[in-house]
């Protein structure tokens, strides 16, 4: 099984477009980076696991959302993201699992191709799943995505927009 661990909000700090969706709505951030990434299951992994650490939250316990094909686990309190991480790498190349797991923490990346398994940073990720939906397009001969609405709207329409959404 190909499986893809996303430490969350080491990819929604490093993507632009998310860090700024981040400050202004992070739930509909973590939202949109679990959209993004499913788009790509079972084209590029089987599975993907976004991790989001709650290590910082006080009497947070350990819980998990699943969809089809995107799991999104939220740490207990005392647990990064990446311990969590390295644990399951550890325990699922154990099993002969093959794991890739998406960060730019330098230290986990280390750790991550210590235990087995492989590394792609932010960066790179959004670089593959870019190329990959360029090249989708040429060979279906889809036309350009269009903007959504979101897209084209200013920052403050939107906040107002937001506001009076939620009166």
């Amino acid at each position: 099984m190909s499986l893809l661990l996303v430490d969350g909000y080491n990819i929604i700090n490093n993507w632009p477009d998310l860090e700024v969706l981040c400050q202004e709505n992070l739930d509909a951030a973590r939202a949109k980076l679990a959209d993004i990434l499913d788009e790509f299951v079972p084209l590029l992994w089987e599975k993907i696991i976004i991790v989001y650490d709650a290590y910082q939250v006080k009497g947070k316990a350990h819980s998990h959302l699943e969809g089809k094909n995107i799991k999104v686990v939220f740490t207990a309190e005392g647990q990064t993201a990446d311990s969590f991480i390295e644990r399951l790498v550890s325990d699922l190349r154990e099993l002969g699992e093959e794991v890739e797991v998406a960060s730019s923490d330098h230290l986990e990346q280390n750790l991550v191709l210590w235990k087995g398994g492989r590394r792609i940073s932010s960066r790179e990720l959004r670089e593959l799943l870019e190329d990959y939906r360029v090249d989708l397009r040429k060979h279906f001969d889809l036309p350009p995505p269009r903007e959504s609405l979101d897209e084209r709207l200013s920052h403050r329409t939107r906040t107002f927009l937001e506001k009076w959404r939620r009166r």
